[in-house]
C-alpha cells in the first residue's frame, strides 16, 4: 500500500462501499461508533483519515470482516508513519477492485497469462489452476469469486472508462495447447470485450524481459471518484502499489513502447501459431 493520498484513498472508498452495501447513512455510522457526523464525513470524503485505534470499529460498522479492517488499519499506520507499504497481493488486490470500479483510465499488461478481468470462469479453474499448484480448492473458489465480483462491477460502470488491456501471446500460445475448444472460447470472449466502449485488446509477440513481464498503471481520468494515478507490480510472495510520479512516468513510457509493438487484437492472425512454437 502506498502511503499518502493512496492510502487515504483506500480507507475513503472502503468505508463509501461498505456503507453503501450496508444502505446505512453517514449519521448511522457515526452513532454506531460514537462520532460526530462531521467527522466522519470528513474520512469518508478523503479530507481526513481516521486514526488505526479506530478503524476495526468503523470497518464493521461498514460491514467489512476483520480481515478488511486489518488493511484498512495499515493503511492509516502507513501514512502516520510516512512510509509505503509492501503488502501481500490480497491487500493490495482491494485496491485494485476498487481502482477497476472508480479510476477513469487503467493499463493492464500480462506476457504470460490473460488479465482477470478478461478471464472465463473455465480458464481460471484451467489455466490458472496449473499455474498455482499449491492452490487449494477453497484457494481457487475464492479467486474465483473476487474476479468475478471485479468483472460484475466493471461491466455494470455506466462512465465509459478508458480500459487498455496488452496480452503476450505466449498466454494464447500456451493456451490453445492446453485446450484447443478453451482458446476459442476465450478467444471469442476477448474479442466481444474489445467491442466494449472505451476498451482496447493488443496481443504482444515476441519474448519480453522477466522485469517487465506484467503491470498495471491507473490515472484518475475523468473520474471524480478516482484516487491519486498508481502504478502496480507484484514479485513472487508480495505487490506494490507505487504513487510516486517519476516511477509512474517510467512506467507509462514502458506502456506506450509495448503498446505500439503490439497488434489489434481485431486483426491478430493466429493461424501460424505453430510454426511460432518451434
Amino acid at each position: 500500500m502506498a502511503k499518502t493520498e493512496s492510502g487515504i484513498w483506500f480507507i475513503q472508498m472502503m468505508l463509501r462501499t461498505g456503507r453503501q452495501a450496508k444502505g446505512k447513512t453517514q449519521r448511522e455510522i457515526a452513532e454506531e461508533v460514537f462520532m460526530a457526523t462531521d467527522t466522519y464525513r470528513d474520512y469518508e470524503a478523503g479530507r481526513s483519515s481516521p486514526p488505526a485505534k479506530n478503524m476495526k470499529a468503523l470497518a464493521e460498522a461498514c460491514g467489512h470482516d476483520e480481515e478488511k479492517a486489518k488493511y484498512m488499519a495499515r493503511a492509516a499506520l502507513g501514512r502516520k508513519e510516512g512510509e509505503a507499504l509492501e503488502a501481500e497481493m490480497r491487500f493490495n488486490g482491494l485496491y485494485i477492485a476498487l481502482a477497476e470500479r472508480y479510476y477513469g483510465i487503467f493499463f493492464k499488461f500480462d506476457a504470460l497469462m490473460i488479465p482477470g478481468l478478461l478471464q472465463l470462469q473455465e480458464y481460471h479453474y484451467t489455466v490458472v489452476r496449473q499455474a498455482e499448484p499449491f492452490g487449494t480448492d477453497d484457494f481457487m473458489d475464492g479467486g474465483w469469486d473476487f474476479k468475478e465480483e471485479r468483472q460484475l462491477a466493471v461491466e455494470a460502470r455506466t462512465d465509459r472508462p478508458v480500459m487498455q488491456f496488452l496480452i503476450g501471446e505466449t498466454a494464447l500460445l500456451q493456451l490453445r495447447m492446453i485446450s484447443e475448444e478453451l482458446y476459442q472460447d476465450q478467444m471469442r470472449h476477448l474479442r466481444r470485450w474489445a467491442r466494449k466502449p472505451g476498451v482496447s485488446i493488443r496481443i504482444l509477440r515476441g519474448p519480453v524481459p522477466a522485469h517487465l513481464s506484467g503491470f498495471s498503471t491507473y490515472l484518475p481520468g475523468k473520474s471524480k471518484l478516482a484516487g491519486p494515478q498508481i502504478a502496480y507490480s507484484e514479485i513472487a510472495d508480495s505487490s506494490w502499489l507505487i504513487d510516486d510520479e517519476t516511477r509512474i512516468t517510467g512506467y507509462d513510457e514502458i506502456r506506450k513502447m509495448l503498446w505500439k509493438k503490439a497488434i489489434r487484437i481485431e486483426v491478430y492472425n493466429d493461424d501460424d501459431w505453430r510454426y511460432r512454437l518451434a
